[in-house]
């Protein structure tokens, strides 16, 4: 009997258990996600896209693409770092974006009454996407090591609270009252990983909802919306415009959808930015109750990956950087699809790896890199894909053995 007539079938369960699931599971569900993303940006945009260039249909697709080419590099680099450079990278990285926060404080371009972006030459770029993944790295880095201390709020403060509360306050500075939010999930994260004692949730849950009422307040723009989303009987037509025409793309789709580049909304003022925003309900329209189950089904095969990571990872740092991670991209979907279904005021959210934005898509190509970089270090994981065979190995074997036949 050869070796190969004594070798076991894989089965799916054994499949499951090897430590290189993981690692799979976040480049299936981030490449579902990055071609339904491509694809419906290449419809959604395309009206916009004549209008502004008179004639080119591709303009901001051709963006798009080329801040998806730039982001599968960092992907792609990002997953092949060692788990130790990344600790070592991760102040650099908050502070990178810390001074590129101050720049934008200082002299930031404002875009629909929020001052989030920096212009460079013809490229524009919004420093606060690198600042969540330079929080949830700096948080992993110093929970890490102090996480066994987190008994008072000067232990708690010293030095991430402080930090975060720096990044937070940058952010609200320049009006992005939803980016803030997703912050602050990310430090919720962190610190929720890292034991912190549940009083302390409790009592910055009360300081943090007592801001956020002050916040609605001063506002007139987010006072707008909320009231729009509480009264949408009594709301006046440009108040619900988004809301409404959202739920009709949605609707529309129906089962099977109306097929790739079809939509309907794409095309009147109901959806101002079909392609960013609202991309969600785009899909649906398009793509139908199918389309947007397969998004849903791609994010919960990302909240496995990222469950995996937390739960058998043995490096503190990896834990609690990587939960963070996850934290992040799950609620910013879950804020943004629940936008599109009525379930929350508009926030101005992108769609994680599948809205149109630079910055959006290459934060968030480079935060699944560090997932995917925690993944190969999962006790086994190296050991796991040093014993598979290379695709150049697999490919050689089959033509040895289709010469043999």
């Amino acid at each position: 009997m050869t070796a190969t007539a004594n070798a076991k079938p894989r089965t799916m369960a054994s499949a499951w258990k090897s430590p290189a699931a993981t690692y799979y599971l976040l480049a299936a569900s981030a490449g579902i996600l990055l071609i339904v993303g491509l694809a419906s940006v290449l419809s959604s945009s395309s009206i916009q896209s004549l209008r502004q260039t008179g004639g080119n249909p591709y303009a901001l697709f051709f963006v798009q693409l080329a801040a998806f080419c730039v982001g599968l590099v960092a992907l792609g680099l990002g997953s092949r770092l060692p788990v130790m450079a990344w600790k070592r990278l991760a102040p650099w990285v908050l502070y990178s974006s810390i001074f590129m926060l101050v720049m934008v404080a200082l002299a930031g371009m404002t875009l629909n009454g929020n001052r989030n972006w920096i212009k460079v030459g013809i490229v524009t770029f919004q420093p606060s996407e690198v600042a969540k993944l330079g929080l949830a790295l700096y948080l992993g880095v110093v929970l890490s090591v102090f996480r066994k201390q987190l008994t008072t709020w000067k232990q708690i403060m010293v030095p991430g609270g402080i930090m975060s509360m720096i990044v937070i306050g940058l952010v609200l500075y320049g009006h992005d009252m939803g980016t803030a939010i997703v912050l602050c999930v990310i430090v919720v994260a962190a610190y929720w990983i890292a034991g912190l004692p549940l009083r302390f949730f409790a009592m910055a849950g009360v300081a943090a909802l007592v801001g956020v009422l002050a916040l609605v307040a001063q506002g007139e723009t987010r006072s707008a919306r909320i009231a729009a989303w509480l009264n949408p009987e009594n709301c006046d037509k440009d108040a619900c415009m988004q809301s409404v025409h959202g739920i009709w793309a949605l609707a529309s789709g129906g089962l099977w959808g109306l097929g790739p580049g079809m939509s309907r909304e794409k095309w009147g003022g109901g959806l101002p930015v079909p392609d960013s925003d609202f991309i969600f309900a785009i899909i649906g329209e398009e793509f139908g109750l199918v389309g947007t189950l397969l998004v849903l089904f791609a994010f919960g095969m990302m909240i496995v990956a990222v469950n995996r990571i937390v739960h058998r990872s043995i490096d503190p740092f990896v834990q609690i950087a990587g939960g963070a991670i996850g934290a992040w991209i799950i609620a910013q979907a879950c804020i943004n699809i629940a936008v599109v279904i009525g379930l929350l005021p508009v926030t101005g959210l992108p769609l994680p790896l599948v809205s149109s934005g630079g910055s959006s898509l290459i934060a968030s190509m480079a935060a699944i890199g560090v997932l995917m970089a925690f993944a190969r270090a999962e006790p086994g994981a190296p050991e796991a894909f040093a014993a598979r065979p290379t695709v150049v190995r697999r490919s050689l074997a089959v033509l040895s053995r289709s010469r043999r036949g």
